[in-house]
């Protein structure tokens, strides 16, 4: 099947070819320090990704409801990851096949091994309608809902005893 070409305006993200196995360990995002602060974060950088890039699916090019996130390899420390979010005072994870089973796709995306991005809404294309922002954000609270505790990131340069608080 041939792709038609990316919509206008958009970038193609590259996709790297190979499977995802699914006890592979994503740091699902470095968060705020508080459940909605996240949901709010997450929802808007995926609805800035899809205005912005593409991925092919199914020879169509659909939109990336993208949530950026890093895999947390066995026999590595979550530290090496977390480097990358010093900003971030805190974070979750969990494994690929628990992030699926809650009906999401990881896509291996970009030239780095260990990125990859959670596509929020799957199968959306340019000419259809784009989900609602309370669309986006009850994924975004889905894929919250799959991850483990909330931990401080030991990575994190800001105050020293901001922690999670549940709003």
């Amino acid at each position: 099947m041939t792709v038609p070409p990316a919509p206008r305006g958009r970038k193609t993200r590259l996709v790297r070819p190979g499977d995802v196995p699914d006890d592979l360990m994503l740091v699902i995002r470095a968060v705020p320090a508080n459940r909605s602060a996240a949901v709010e974060e997450m929802a808007d950088r995926a609805q800035l990704s899809a205005s912005v890039y593409v991925v092919e699916q199914s020879g169509k090019w659909c939109l990336l409801f993208g949530v950026s996130v890093f895999a947390h390899r066995l026999g590595r420390d979550a530290t090496d990851v977390l480097r990358r979010f010093p900003r971030a005072p805190m974070f979750v994870e969990a494994p690929v096949g628990t992030v699926r089973a809650a009906g999401f796709e990881v896509v291996p995306t970009g030239t780095d091994a260990d990125h990859f991005d959670v596509q929020l809404i799957a199968g959306v294309v340019e000419p259809d309608a784009p989900p609602s922002e309370a669309e986006v954000r009850a994924a975004a609270t889905r894929l919250l809902d799959t991850t483990g505790e909330w931990r401080p990131n030991p990575s994190y340069a800001g105050e020293a005893g901001e922690r999670f608080e549940e709003d």
